[in-house]
């Protein structure tokens, strides 16, 4: 799946590949503000897990009502677990998204695509024309709220930052790592006698 090769659908914008639920729908598509709301709750939910290692100790209070609202978090999302598809490799932009052809028709013209692995809340996107190469296919965003595109192009700017942010990290961790060993001295030297 070449970006070059699917720029007519993708755009000249940034584009991210992720392993996503994607499946066609027959629902209402999703305006802008029902997908911003969505995309920035799961944003600011992920920030907040990642940033508290930093932070000082909660009051207890707020620690059980925490455990309590992630119980039920953890309840609702095993009993909706079997609602969400399984993930697919998609690239997607903010003009259109390229997938597996075996997971559209040739009359789709919506899909619902869930952002987030633990929440069976799928955005309902309407497509454009489906074109298929090989095994491949994609389709342009068709919609007339263009606040929609931009509620996109936010969300794939995020996504590509934060893997960004992972590799970097890796790669910091296999430099440490090489530069441990490297440079490290065997404790016991052989000693012949």
């Amino acid at each position: 799946m070449e970006i070059d090769d699917w720029r007519d659908v993708l755009g000249d914008g940034l584009a991210v590949t992720l392993e996503l639920p994607v499946v066609p729908s027959d629902r209402m598509p999703s305006t802008s503000d029902a997908a911003a709301h969505l995309l920035e709750a799961i944003a600011v939910l992920e920030a907040e897990a990642q940033g508290r290692a930093n932070e000082e100790p909660l009051p207890p209070e707020l620690i059980r009502l925490e455990l309590k609202i992630d119980l039920l978090m953890d309840l609702v999302t095993t009993l909706l677990a079997d609602k969400i598809p399984k993930r697919s490799k998609v690239r997607i932009s903010s003009d259109g998204l390229v997938l597996p052809a075996d997971l559209l028709t040739p009359d789709c013209d919506r899909i619902e695509l869930y952002p987030c692995h633990w929440l069976a809340q799928p955005l309902v996107l309407e497509l454009g024309r489906i074109e298929c190469r090989d095994h491949v296919c994609g389709a342009t965003w068709r919609s007339p709220d263009h606040g929609l595109r931009e509620v996109l192009r936010r969300w794939v700017f995020r996504l590509h930052r934060r893997e960004v942010a992972r590799r970097r990290h890796q790669s910091g961790e296999a430099r440490t790592a090489a530069a441990w060993s490297s440079s490290s001295t065997p404790m016991y030297a052989d000693k012949t006698v």
